[in-house]
């Protein structure tokens, strides 16, 4: 090969391999319609048709030391039930009750025991609504959501404790009342949650939190309360046994 052909060679050579390292960097580049955009949060309501969380209620669960936690509450998923929660509001028998049972990972629960952990006495219940009871609740016990604690042996057993899921346990579903989500203060609810707890609890009791986590107040604070606390006077309610009373749990 001629030192002309050589050169001429060289220069091809030279002009492929730009051309190269070239369409790589292109291909390394992405075109702006190509950029992945961050992934959305979604909130709870979004996993339900949209029509059952068109109606709210908010309301706020106040501690004596000042912290909140904001809920939204949703009368078309779980009607009867988001009625007996506003009417037990209305008539203020949260205030003074204590959060009583804190289990980290799982739930916290309130709205039945004073700060001396004395039951405080209820007389009607509310009817379940989930699906074992035959009625359809498509809210699934996600981070967040509040629902009715009931006695294990009874479906219709639900008066005024509930309790809020600290993580994802869908296995609930079916089986208890879900009616709304913390919208606000989960921070608060996960504190509760991970609060020391009582090496010798009161018989009956289990997971007390040692520190004192108590409600000074429930508040309605927009949506239509007033309705639904009609609503529940207007619900057939049933009476608990002194047994059932005492025992509104969640089951693991």
């Amino acid at each position: 090969m001629t030192s002309e052909k050589k050169m001429i060679f060289a220069a091809a050579c030279t002009a492929v391999s730009l051309c190269l390292a070239s369409c790589g960097g292109e291909r390394k580049t992405a075109k702006p319609e190509e950029t992945a955009e961050p992934r959305e949060t979604k909130r709870t309501e979004s996993r339900l048709d949209p029509s059952l969380t068109e109606n709210t209620i908010d309301a706020v669960i106040t501690l004596t030391g000042g912290d909140e936690i904001s809920l939204e509450l949703y009368p078309d998923v779980a009607p009867k039930t988001v009625a007996n929660f506003v009417k037990n509001v209305q008539e203020n028998f949260y205030s003074g009750t204590i959060f009583h049972r804190a289990e980290e990972g799982f739930v916290i629960q309130g709205g039945g025991y004073d700060a001396e952990l004395n039951l405080k006495s209820v007389s009607e219940t509310v009817e379940g609504e989930f699906e074992e009871n035959g009625i359809e609740n498509d809210l699934s016990h996600k981070r967040g959501v509040i629902s009715m604690a009931r006695p294990l042996t009874s479906f219709n057993g639900a008066s005024t404790q509930f309790f809020i899921v600290l993580e994802d346990s869908e296995y609930l579903d079916g089986q208890y009342a879900a009616f709304g989500t913390v919208t606000d203060g989960m921070d608060v609810a996960d504190e509760i949650g991970s609060a020391p707890l009582m090496k010798d609890p009161p018989s009956g009791l289990k997971n007390v939190p040692a520190e004192t986590f108590e409600i000074e107040s429930i508040t309605i604070t927009s949506g239509d309360g007033a309705a639904a606390g009609e609503e529940a006077e207007e619900t057939p309610k049933s009476s608990p046994s002194a047994s059932e009373n005492t025992k509104e749990e969640v089951q693991l």
